[in-house]
């Protein structure tokens, strides 16, 4: 009977221990959808896109972009990244930063650097998922941004 006890209570911590392993797994996992896009009311629209490069050294070139059909485009580029917690071993040089501007809700600003890493803020919420880096680990093209920027910062 002793022997039983503890096979029981072995099978026990395996259990629990899988479950936190699994759940934590499912933690570090989200999309860009999840992070931004879910976060606007329904009723919301972003108004106002600004991008820069070089957040750490701006160089004065932000651009302020306000063409819905542009703003629309980007967002709809952005929704299908799949994201996993990680963190950036180096940096390309290729730093951009782009912000979301809302009439009246929450402002979203997205920091990409390092070959398929970002970080997203919110700047009305303090949660925990807002401070973390994470890995673009669904197919995304980085060429979108910068032709973006490109395209703006010579029409000035």
């Amino acid at each position: 009977m002793k022997r039983r006890t503890w096979y029981i209570r072995l099978s026990l911590a395996v259990l629990i221990l899988g479950s936190a392993g699994v759940y934590s797994a499912l933690q570090t996992r989200t999309s860009f959808k999840e992070l931004v896009l879910d976060q606007m009311n329904a009723s919301e629209s972003v108004n106002e896109m600004r991008i820069n490069k070089y957040r750490h050294q701006p160089d004065g070139s932000e651009q302020t972009i306000t063409d819905q059909a542009i703003i629309t485009a980007m967002m709809k580029n952005l929704s299908d990244i799949r994201l996993r917690k990680g963190s950036a071993q180096g940096n390309s040089g290729d730093e951009y930063e782009i912000w979301f501007h809302t009439w009246s809700g929450p402002t979203f600003g997205i920091h990409y650097g390092s070959p398929n890493y970002l970080r997203i803020y919110n700047g009305s919420s303090n949660q925990k998922k807002y401070s973390w880096e994470y890995k673009v680990v669904s197919p995304f093209d980085p060429s979108v941004i910068e032709d973006l920027f490109k395209s703006y910062t010579r029409s000035d």
